[in-house]
């Protein structure tokens, strides 16, 4: 993966450690993450005052130190990590659209695989043998279906549901609650690389070597729910991780399905709750896919399925067949195409659509 400068301010802003809303107003002050970084080590921390503490501003001190900056960059190239900003056109819509976005997003994959249908499977890292064989099914009609899976690659419902997906022949998504090179948990060391060989993506708003914090999963997983257009809830406890997911379910105008269980069990409580509430009732895929509007959709193909390109443009193919020989950057298509700004970028935008093409840090792109 290729890297810029700019992926590198970016990284060092997510060691702050500040808050959403804040680095937000960070970056749309300076107008990027490596304006930052020159007006901090130019003029000091004092212009961050008004968004980053004495602690945070810290932070940023050690780690925008030329040794730190250089070993992060290692670290992110051994990963091959990207990181998006949101105004990035790999960032998924879905989830720039929610109250609270992560401005910066570190990745490991392929996270064009958010474009298109995804739906949230959430649940006990106890739950019970018989609803993590259910889980494991519908995931795997789901993902047949063209849906990619989003969970938190915790053991018990969302390790089922990464499998699922797996198994349906569609890219799955996780995201962590630490950075990407912390193995959490141990247990799910492979399937980690599992998601990424098939075409699914790792995502975290916490850096390299962020350990995984109790507090970071109820934060975390509002991005998970905002990924989606709806949320699964298969079985927990009324007070627990899962019903956090929910609960930014709702505020951010998401689906919610609950799955009946088995009565009497401890670990159905909440998806019991959820349906006294008014949470939609279902008992399999084609449930969810009714509901959400798909069932009468041809499902979004594969990767792996795509035997014929789709009709383009002109100007799309011109593109997709220089990407097809290398990665290039923006503006090494520009000069080897000879198109203008717009339309070079409205190739790519429906380029990217069509699953053909992937956006990579520092503005450069390559063939899927």
């Amino acid at each position: 993966m290729r890297y810029q400068r700019e992926d590198g301010c970016r990284a060092w802003l997510t060691y702050g450690q500040l808050k959403p809303e804040a680095l937000a107003g960070v970056l749309m002050e300076a107008g990027g993450a490596e304006a930052v970084y020159d007006r901090f080590m130019r003029e000091g921390s004092g212009f961050l005052a008004p968004y980053a503490t004495a602690q945070q501003r810290e932070l940023l001190r050690d780690h925008g130190r030329p040794e730190a900056m250089h070993e992060m960059m290692l670290v992110m190239r051994r990963l091959n990590l990207g990181i998006l900003s949101m105004e990035d056109y790999a960032y998924p819509d879905a989830l720039r659209a929610i109250a609270d976005p992560p401005p910066l997003l570190f990745y490991q994959g392929n996270p064009d695989c958010l474009m298109g249908r995804c739906v949230a499977m959430v649940g006990s890292r106890r739950a019970s043998p018989n609803t993590l064989a259910v889980t494991k099914s519908i995931a795997c009609e789901l993902s047949r279906n063209g849906v990619t899976i989003v969970s938190g690659l915790a053991l018990g419902i969302d390790t089922a549901a990464h499998q699922g997906c797996l198994e349906g022949g569609s890219p799955t998504a996780a995201v962590l609650g630490c950075g990407m090179d912390v193995d959490y948990p141990v247990e799910n060391a492979q399937l980690r690389r599992q998601i990424v060989e098939r075409g699914g993506v790792l995502l975290s708003e916490y850096p390299p070597g962020t350990p995984a914090l109790g507090w970071h999963f109820p934060v975390r997983n509002r991005i998970l729910s905002g990924l989606c257009k709806g949320v699964i809830m298969m079985e927990a406890r009324i007070r627990s991780g899962s019903m956090t997911t929910v609960n930014h379910a709702l505020d951010q105008g998401r689906e919610v399905f609950a799955y009946p269980g088995n009565v009497g069990s401890e670990y159905a409580e909440g998806a019991h709750q959820l349906l006294r509430d008014g949470a939609t009732y279902f008992t399999d895929a084609a449930d969810v896919l009714q509901d959400l509007g798909w069932a009468e959709e041809a499902p979004a193909p594969s990767p792996a399925q795509k035997a014929e390109l789709p009709p383009m443009s002109s100007e799309q193919r011109e593109v997709y067949q220089l990407l097809a020989r290398q990665e290039m950057s923006f503006d090494e298509l520009a000069s080897a195409s000879g198109l203008d700004t717009p339309t070079l970028s409205g190739a790519l935008t429906m380029l990217q659509i069509l699953g053909l093409v992937r956006s990579m840090p520092g503005k450069t792109y390559g063939k899927i």
